[in-house]
């Protein structure tokens, strides 16, 4: 009886659960071949853009169209009639059904791409920190260099985001050096060199009057003459950022799990505490719906306010999210699968969990100076008084909890049922007569010679996969600077920086795992165990002398 009672229990708790407390249902699932590096959604919903080892467009509601070259990074017009697509050093625009426009090699490989949404500006930027700016029939109007001026102290810019504006008048480019800001046609328009302490994204308005960037250490807003309006000091870094396209809202995301919702005035609005890192955010164009995808498997879907819509699950840590202009619909990406989803019909939850009241501001204003705040304690959930349902619908989910209570029923009447037609156990036949037999204790067995996993990236070059095995070397090269050194590593610079003696050959390494994991031609097997060797021979060094295989 007791677990009758255990079981009945749990179905009722399940049925008094709030109507979204369950994570809501995909429309669609896309499983792809290798990892999603990038994802794009037209403003109307109507196309998904797919980068990873081949490049894939879907129809709106989740069927594949084709699928074509390979592509690291990808970015499509808002009508989905232009893609551009950059893989390695290559740069290439194709029209919606996969047909070539034009192609253009630069001397680097590509690591951030932007084309603006009416499709008339592209701007790409390569790994020494130069951003080369196109017209859509393929002609460059301009290179620009974020490096230095000082060529002696041999700095390299990194850059971590290239950002246009609706109409591709206006680019934001955002480096280890500071950010930029650019026209469409690559004139500067004004710099701010060394300001940033590690930039790590940047976002920019419909019209470019508001340009979002965050850092290590901060969240700003500046004008369109390079004004700073405000800046919020951050206790973590920043990992992710999105502006409103009407400017009204800047979302940032937190290394400590944090969301953070902005105005245009720099008054924190809202907040909430995800289960592990956002790693994502996207808005709508005025800021009726955010969509955040954190590393806890989890897409969080809010409304203006910040309270809870719903919430999607996937088997992996959310990547990658979009929202159409209007936040009806969205896409949600983990490592390797995409899920379409609906929020027209969503509906605030009873209770906002981790969401808070608007705390006093902590952005300051760009005409005194700013404090160096500490982190803000995790505040108490506070529960929220829900708005009466409208006459006629009382929002209680009859039809689920009845479900619920009828199965519970169910099964608590045939485990009675069961319990009833076996006889009671009796003391002698729970009890045998007579001597007990002697026990026998089996030999044990010898200890199993267990064999060594084999090196992640073999198991990807043993079955052929010679452009994950390049990315997979890349990633362990990465996670084990950040081991041996004691250092967070994000992005390469990171890992360069943390190993002064072999930054030229460190370099190098990632510099040939780029362009053999994203080259137009799949790498041979040669090329990888070459890209191997490299690796074991830096690991050696950077370990001290022990080997790492």
């Amino acid at each position: 009886m007791r677990r009758v009672a255990v079981l009945l229990g749990v179905c009722l708790l399940l049925a008094g659960l709030p109507a979204g407390a369950l994570a809501g249902a995909a429309l669609w699932t896309y499983s792809a071949p290798s990892e999603i590096t990038s994802l794009s959604l037209t403003p109307d919903g109507s196309y998904v853009l797919i980068g990873e080892g081949r490049l894939c467009f879907l129809a709106g509601n989740g069927t594949p169209l084709w699928q074509e070259r390979t592509a690291k990074l990808a970015a499509c017009s808002a009508d989905g009639s232009l893609i551009a697509a950059a893989s390695g050093p290559s740069l290439t625009l194709m029209d919606r059904n996969a047909t070539v426009i034009w192609q253009e090699e630069v001397p680097s490989t590509g690591v951030a791409l932007a084309l603006s949404p009416n499709g008339k500006r592209i701007a790409m930027a390569d790994f020494v920190g130069k951003v080369y700016f196109y017209d859509a029939d393929g002609t460059l109007r301009a290179t620009v260099d974020t490096r230095p001026k000082d060529k002696s102290k041999a700095v390299i810019s990194e850059i971590r985001d290239v950002a246009l504006s609706r109409g591709g008048e206006y680019a934001a480019v955002v480096s280890s050096c500071g950010l930029f800001y650019y026209t469409g046609a690559g004139r500067k328009v004004w710099v701010r060199e060394g300001s940033l302490e590690g930039g790590t994204a940047a976002a920019v308005s419909g019209t470019g009057n508001e340009v979002a960037v965050a850092s290590d250490a901060s969240v700003r807003l500046l004008n369109r003459t390079g004004s700073l309006l405000w800046t919020y000091r951050c206790p973590r870094p920043v990992t992710a950022l999105a502006i409103s396209e009407d400017g009204s809202r800047v979302l940032a995301g937190l290394q400590d799990n944090s969301l953070v919702c902005f105005d245009r005035e720099g008054e924190r609005i809202w907040s909430f505490t995800a289960g592990a890192w956002i790693r994502d955010v996207a808005v709508s164009k005025n800021g009726s719906r955010v969509l955040a995808g954190s590393l806890d498997r989890q897409a969080y879907l809010f409304d203006g306010a910040g309270h809870l819509l719903d919430t999607y699950s996937l088997d992996g840590g959310i990547e990658h999210v979009a929202l159409t202009a209007d936040g009806t619909a969205g896409v949600v990406a983990s490592f390797r699968k995409v899920i379409g989803i609906s929020t027209a019909a969503a509906t605030a939850t009873p209770t906002a969990a981790g969401t808070t009241p608007p705390p006093p501001s902590t952005a300051t204003s760009a005409a005194t100076p700013v404090p160096v705040t500490t982190a803000p304690a995790v505040p108490v959930q506070e529960a929220v008084t829900p708005t009466p349902a409208p006459e006629g619908d009382s929002g209680f989910p009859f039809l689920p909890i009845a479900g619920l209570l009828a199965c519970s029923a169910a099964i608590g009447a045939g485990y009675l049922y069961r319990q009833h037609q076996e006889p009671p156990l009796t003391p002698e036949a729970a009890v045998p007569e007579g001597p007990s037999a002697p026990l026998h204790v089996p030999e044990p067995a010898p200890p199993e010679v267990k064999e060594a996993p084999p090196a992640p990236w073999r198991v990807s070059l043993e079955q052929g996969r010679t452009r994950e095995a390049a990315r997979i070397l890349s990633r362990e090269m990465t996670v084990l600077i950040g081991q041996r050194a004691g250092v967070r590593v994000i992005y390469i610079v990171d890992a360069l920086n943390a190993c002064p003696e072999q930054r030229q050959d460190l370099a190098r390494f990632f510099e040939d795992a780029n362009r053999l994991a994203y080259a137009s031609k799949d790498p041979t097997r040669e090329d990888i165990e070459a890209l191997e060797a490299a690796y074991l021979r830096l690991a050696e060094e950077i370990s001290g002398g022990s080997r790492t295989d």
